[in-house]
């Protein structure tokens, strides 16, 4: 099971200090949308001349534009790179072919999708590489969590990964769903020491 970090902050100099604390414990790093609202692909080039042997996960939501967007992330160094699944079939596919030659996965994202488990379904045929799924902000997130997780993977044999608000409080139960991957932002990037909470959250990963 993967630690992916997400640096999600506005600031790239306090996202690069705090990755030099934690990069070690990720197994992937996550450029944060609003990093790339703020500075471009420059945040990506930046993090990859930093951990040039670590993959990179731009989440920039892609919606439109695919193939010129995925040339344009994926040359400034990004490994995986994020599409939205309610964006059209054709976007989505055009965002995979673009992918091919440039050694890119395209990671669909499922927030907002109308329906997870179709989205799930489509998502081989459409050639992408890893699902995103996001814990539902409802009253009853974790057992909303449990049946969205299931209706995900009984229609996809795709890797999954889960996001959304994971902290101390909920990582056990999600990490016995059994995901391909983790991705973690705050808990880490805002604990009073980065580099303990990344360690703490990698070793329950390994268990």
């Amino acid at each position: 099971m993967k630690l992916h970090i997400t640096y999600d902050l506005s600031d790239l100099s306090q996202a690069l200090k705090i990755a030099e604390q934690t990069a070690e414990f990720a197994d992937i790093i996550g450029i944060g949308s609003l990093l790339i609202f703020k500075e471009g692909v420059k945040a990506i080039q930046t993090f990859k001349a930093a951990f040039p042997n670590k993959p990179l996960f731009a989440e920039v939501k892609i919606s439109e534009k695919a193939d010129e967007a995925i040339a344009l992330i994926a040359n400034a160094g990004a490994s995986y790179i994020t599409v939205l699944a309610g964006a059209s079939h054709h976007t989505i596919k055009k965002a995979v072919d673009a992918a091919k030659g440039l050694d890119v996965k395209i990671a669909l994202d499922l927030l907002g999708a109308p329906s997870i488990g179709q989205s799930a379904l489509d998502a081989k045929t459409l050639g992408a590489h890893v699902l995103i799924l996001h814990r539902p902000p409802t009253t009853d997130e974790e057992t909303d969590l449990d049946a969205e997780f299931s209706n995900v993977r009984d229609n996809s044999q795709l890797p999954i990964f889960i996001t959304g608000k994971i902290d101390e409080s909920n990582i056990e139960k999600i990490r016995d769903l059994r995901p391909q991957g983790i991705m973690i932002g705050a808990a880490i990037t805002k604990a009073d020491n980065p580099a303990k909470a990344a360690y703490n959250f990698k070793m329950l990963l390994e268990k």
